[in-house]
């Protein structure tokens, strides 16, 4: 089983939240117990500045087509079989920035 690390940014078929529909998009890792789920965080290119969301900087380096906003405040657990291939990982420092946003929100 494939495993992933905080900050890989993977392709997956992700569930809008009515869980009807399912769109193909980018998402961050957050979380791998090492089972068949994985913890994610969508990825948007619309423009969010919400204390939960980022902007990535190094968008390009990171795998990414298009100047992209992490939504930390929308997550959800996947199944590893939706995930459709790794698309990159954060450059640094980012993920450090991401992790003080998590910090931050979820008041740690």
């Amino acid at each position: 089983m494939t495993a992933y690390n905080f900050g890989d940014i993977v392709l997956i078929g992700f569930p809008h939240t009515d869980l009807q529909v399912v769109s193909k998009r980018p998402g961050l890792v957050l979380y791998d117990a090492g089972d068949q789920d994985v913890l994610v965080a969508r990825i948007t290119t619309q423009e969010y500045s919400t204390e939960a969301d980022y902007k990535i900087v190094e968008w390009r380096k990171s795998g990414l087509l298009a100047e992209s906003f992490i939504r930390l405040g929308k997550q959800a657990t996947i199944e590893k079989k939706y995930v459709i291939r790794k698309l990159g990982a954060l450059a640094e420092p980012e993920p450090e920035t991401v992790k003080s946003i998590l910090i931050r929100i979820f008041k740690l």
